[in-house]
Parts: C-alpha cells; sequence; structure tokens
C-alpha cells in the first residue's frame, strides 16, 4: 500500500470520527458506513472541500453517557486517506481509508460544523529499524504464524499481510492490526513510538492469544466464541 503523506495544510485541520472499539494503524484499511448526519456532513466537506482524509480516533471510557456530545477521546490516533467512497440511496456513505500516520491530536473549537476536528502532529518512530533484535522479529513472526494457522483452518484465505523487505515497525503495526482484538492493547501499541519496545509489545500480546488458544483447546475451556 502506497499512500501519499499528509501535508502541513492537511494536518492544520483533520476532520475527526472518534468510534468506540477502533484502534486504526497506519499502513492498513479500514472499511467504514457513516449514516449519522454528522458523520455524513463530514464526508460530505472532505469530498467536496477536503482533506481527502479523516483522523480514526478511540473514545475514552465512560463516552457512552456522552456520546451526542463531544466525549473525551485518546489524543494519539491513527489518521488515512480516503481511497474510495460510494453515496448510497439512503444517505449514508461506504468509505474505504488507507491508513497513513499516527498522530497527536489538538483538537479544535466545533465552530458552526456538527463534527469534530483537530489540528495534528505526525508522530514518528523513534530508535529507528536497525535497533530491532533481529531475535525479536524472529519471535513475533513465529507467534504470529502461529496464531495465522488456527485462523485458517476457519479461513483457508486468511493472510498476515506482511510484504518481504518490510521494516519491524510495519511489521509490528500489520501483525497487530490483524490479530490482536483487544481495544485497549490495540491503543497502547498505537501510542508505542520506540520501535523495539512495540516489537515486544505486540510478541507479548500474541503470546497471551496463543495462550488463550491453548486453554480452549483443552477439555472445558472457554469457546473463543462466545
Amino acid at each position: 500500500m502506497s499512500t501519499a503523506p499528509l501535508t502541513a495544510r492537511e494536518l492544520a485541520a483533520l476532520p475527526v470520527f472518534p468510534l468506540p472499539r477502533v484502534v486504526f494503524f497506519p499502513g492498513s484499511r479500514l472499511p467504514l458506513h457513516l449514516f449519522e448526519p454528522r458523520y455524513r456532513a463530514l464526508i460530505a466537506d472532505c469530498l467536496a472541500n477536503g482533506p481527502q482524509a479523516m483522523v480514526i480516533a478511540l473514545l475514552a471510557p465512560g463516552w457512552e453517557k456522552h456520546y451526542d456530545e463531544r466525549p473525551p477521546i485518546y489524543d494519539v490516533a491513527g489518521v488515512g486517506r480516503i481511497v474510495a467512497h460510494e453515496k448510497l440511496s439512503d444517505g449514508t456513505y461506504n468509505v474505504l481509508l488507507d491508513g497513513v500516520a499516527r498522530v497527536r491530536l489538538d483538537e479544535l473549537a466545533p465552530g458552526a460544523l456538527p463534527y469534530r476536528r483537530a489540528a495534528a502532529t505526525a508522530l514518528d518512530d523513534t530508535d529507528g529499524e536497525s535497533s530491532v533484535a533481529r531475535n525479536d522479529v524472529t519471535a513475533l513472526l513465529s507467534a504470529a504464524a502461529a496464531i495465522a494457522a488456527e485462523v485458517r483452518r476457519a479461513h483457508g484465505a486468511f493472510s498476515l499481510g506482511i510484504e518481504p523487505g518490510d521494516p519491524p515497525s510495519r511489521i509490528a503495526d500489520t501483525i497487530a492490526d490483524r490479530l490482536i482484538g483487544d481495544t485497549l492493547t490495540r491503543q497502547t501499541i498505537l501510542e508505542t513510538l520506540h520501535v523495539p519496545d512495540r516489537v515486544r509489545l505486540v510478541t507479548s500480546a500474541l503470546a497471551e492469544v496463543l495462550a488463550l488458544m491453548g486453554s480452549t483447546s483443552k477439555p472445558g475451556g472457554n469457546d473463543l466464541a462466545h
């Protein structure tokens, strides 16, 4: 996936789509169905006036009581470019985003708009790819391969989505997106800019998934489908 980076002008005022259980990683792809009036207005403005991008921000705990207002969100989020869109006959939209970057948000005053916006600062990885130990990458890939093999028993076409030559940062993000379901763990991974720490964090989360999978395979184990 190759998507143009955000410009300084775009970063200065990005529309924000807060969601309760979605953490959006760079390099991932996210399909959305926008049906609330405020988010229909958001996508209509993006398509008519730009930017052709939006932030996907995770709602913070306690959002349920204030969902129709401006509930708190985590200030580190994922931003993606709109790469496909369709307006349906009922006025709702199907949208496809390609993840571009991690960003830190500084929310803007709402003004007359029905949706939220924020100034965003792109967050760069720290301690580059060369500082990641080869053994740590091997451990990450090994754990991911073990889980992927189990997933393929039910979904034969499943792929980890890793490409030859992907750097450790992209490998960690891709595997986290494909294999880690716990929302707060995903958010912690998104917020981890130090690449060696991110690789180890994803590996640790996968180990927990493998342990849970092992427990469900024993007599009396919990059913993962519940």
